[in-house]
């Protein structure tokens, strides 16, 4: 007998009257019809070109061969029923499993160090691996090859995410920095600050989000002397120089030392910075992502709590 010519559907069917060995008995825990289940029993006998069950008084009786099946024919609907047809938990202190995420430089520094760090005493078989938001990424993401993407709020309208599902995980502030030994010596980012020196820009994903024409949107005139496309270079290409350029606050403050940074505070109101979670709808079930989104959560908390805070404090001043 070949396994695709096999109606598995009739297997529960000869397992529960395998039980009961009794028709009506059977069609009452099948919920199914007496006549149906009759129908089942004649083409069980047919595939397995045995009766499989017999009359015995006002009784069914199994066969040798019936008798045979019972308890492989039980481990095997177990085995299906467990394996397949349970959904399987995720103890992230045992699991293997690698969790491809699509992020852009800022959130990939930011979220991979977190996660690293809240997950560095849990299984060694947990991993992260980045890629970077492109368009070969992108299409990536639409293929399911990717697990999640971290996108800017500004990509959340366009077509390749409006669709997916969505979850803030990052939210900050934009900050003016220079060179520590720059030749302006005031503390806040004007628009003649931005008027007077070179500006550095950065170009996000899509020719329409750049630095520099996001605050030309603003009203800011800036003279903008290089762009780059990622902006965790940013920092360290102002030594020297006399150029300007804005980036999140939390990551001015964490390499200001290093980097050799001035911070300069905004005296113009500039877009909040705030970085989104989007996955497709089949992800929404599964016990590693539902995990996966419950570390990014925690990790954007405080950041939520310290953006909601600074908008506060800017609005203030």
């Amino acid at each position: 007998m070949e396994l695709r010519r096999v109606d598995l559907n009739l297997l529960v069917v000869l397992d529960v009257l395998l039980t009961e060995c009794n028709v009506t008995k059977a069609a009452r825990r099948l919920n199914m019809s007496q006549p149906a289940t009759s129908t089942a029993l004649a083409r069980l006998r047919k595939q397995f070109d045995d009766p499989l069950l017999v009359k015995s008084g006002r009784t069914l009786r199994p066969t040798p061969r019936a008798l045979a099946l019972t308890e492989p024919l039980r481990r095997v609907l177990s085995t299906v029923e467990r394996s397949i047809l349970t959904v399987p938990d995720f103890d992230p202190a045992t699991a293997e499993r690698a969790f491809t995420l699509l992020t852009g430089d800022y959130s990939e520094v930011t979220l991979l160090r977190n996660l690293l760090r809240r997950n560095r005493y849990r299984s060694h078989g947990i991993r992260f691996d980045m890629q970077p938001l492109s368009m070969a990424g992108i299409e990536a993401f639409h293929r399911h090859e990717i697990d999640l993407a971290v996108v800017p709020e500004q990509l959340l309208s366009t077509s390749e995410f409006e669709q997916c599902r969505r979850r803030v995980v990052l939210h900050d502030r934009y900050v003016g920095v220079v060179w520590s030994g720059h030749p302006y010596a005031g503390v806040e980012l004007t628009a003649d600050v931005l008027a007077g020196y070179p500006l550095l820009s950065y170009l996000q994903y899509g020719g329409d989000k750049s630095l520099a024409r996001t605050l030309s949107r603003a009203g800011i005139a800036t003279r903008s002397s290089a762009t780059t496309t990622n902006i965790a270079v940013l920092p360290y290409v102002l030594e020297m120089t006399d150029l300007v350029t804005i980036i999140p606050e939390r990551m001015a403050r964490r390499i200001a030392g290093v980097a050799q940074l001035r911070i300069l505070e905004p005296s113009f109101s500039l877009p909040a910075v705030r970085e989104w979670a989007v996955w497709h709808d089949e992800f929404d079930d599964d016990p590693g992502h539902r995990w996966l989104r419950t570390e990014l959560s925690v990790i954007a908390t405080p950041d939520l709590v310290a953006g909601l805070h600074a908008t506060r404090l800017s609005a203030v001043t």
